[in-house]
């Protein structure tokens, strides 16, 4: 026993055990940013696929000139209520893409520090929207938050409906 504890004091035991810490914490750092990029990429694919099976058809290419920008943001969405059918709320993104929210019981709606409930929110609001993912491509919101349009940010115009 008096042994090991001479041998675990030695220098070349503490470096050794430092190095395999350290390349234990850079491979958990790895796999986590694996974990949200997988994420992320399968929900962009499945907003893609429901998009295409709701319209009958794929467009040509639909593989060809994936860029960096390309994915939709899974966790979110900043934009205009185009339809409200509760639970489910239609935003148009910045990016002039629809997103499916699902408004929950436990859905934090606010505007400023106000609270507010689901019924409240109306066609044209403008709303960030904070959640989850789910396995349908919708976003499950945990926050809904009621703002003004930003000047700065291009809202496209033909999108609303009232």
């Amino acid at each position: 026993m008096q042994e090991i504890k001479t041998i675990l004091k030695g220098k070349k035991v503490k470096w050794t055990i430092c190095v395999f810490v350290c390349i234990f914490i850079v491979l958990v750092i790895f796999q986590a940013g694996v974990f949200v990029g997988f994420k992320k990429a399968s929900f962009s694919f499945r907003t893609g696929e429901q998009f295409f099976r709701q319209m009958n058809s794929r467009p040509a290419g639909a593989f060809m000139g994936i860029g960096k920008d390309d994915f939709t943001n899974s966790h979110g969405a900043i934009g205009k209520i185009l339809t409200i059918k509760l639970p489910l709320i239609v935003v148009t993104d910045r990016d002039n893409v629809e997103k499916t929210v699902i408004v929950g019981t436990s859905t934090d709606i606010r505007v400023m520090k106000n609270q507010l409930t689901a019924q409240d929110l109306k066609v044209n609001d403008f709303i960030t929207v904070i959640g989850e993912p789910n396995t349908t491509a919708e976003i499950e919101a945990k926050l809904i938050r009621v703002m003004p349009i930003p000047e700065n940010l291009p809202i496209n115009s033909t999108s609303t409906t009232k």
